[in-house]
């Protein structure tokens, strides 16, 4: 979508993945991180997206957002984790994952390394890497994974770094071969500061 534009707000919650810039006091340059979060629309989402940053207030900033409805043939659904859940033993393990992945490689052109992000689903680490290998970044030199990570639910991980931040979300893939996949082309992108 163009700059500025945006999906009309759909009421029922979703994930999102948002990448913030901003500023640290030990920064040189602008940096960027890339966060998950659950709303009915992207504006839901901003005191929470303030609230996970880890930098200077001033000048953070959205610079982009998708919202993730389907990936890789599979639809992207959210219920909330009652606490009788999170202490339940015998949770079924499920077959398919959904995976955040950053992609890395180099350009001899440029000094900055190069970066692709995106979701994929794949029943473990090493299928999910082989996956974004695939599809992301094939004509850098170098090309390399810098972080994966599972998204299912809060405190729920792979043998990857955890990712925690869901508030109070569980994600659940259903088969959905007919369901238009994300692109992960942004909804929106451009400088909106938070």
């Amino acid at each position: 979508m163009a700059m500025g534009a945006a999906r009309s707000q759909i009421q029922r919650p979703g994930l999102y993945l948002a990448v913030l810039g901003g500023r640290t006091p030990q920064t040189h340059v602008e940096i960027h991180d890339v966060r998950w979060v659950v709303g009915c629309c992207i504006d839901d989402t901003i005191p929470e997206l303030k609230r996970q940053w880890f930098g200077h207030r001033k000048g953070l900033h959205l610079d982009s957002y998708v919202r993730i409805d389907c990936v890789d043939g599979y639809a992207v659904e959210l219920s909330q984790i009652k606490s009788s859940d999170v202490a339940s033993e015998g949770v079924q393990v499920p077959l398919q994952k959904l995976w955040f992945v950053n992609m890395g490689g180099y350009d001899a052109s440029s000094l900055l390394e190069l970066h692709q992000i995106g979701c994929v689903v794949a029943p473990n680490a090493q299928a999910a890497k082989s996956r974004a290998r695939k599809r992301w970044l094939t004509n850098s030199i170098q090309q390399h994974k810098d972080d994966l990570h599972a998204i299912d639910q809060v405190g729920g991980l792979d043998d990857c770094l955890p990712i925690d931040e869901l508030q109070g979300w569980q994600v659940t893939l259903t088969p959905a071969p007919d369901q238009p996949c994300c692109s992960f082309q942004p909804d929106w992108f451009g400088y909106r500061p938070i």
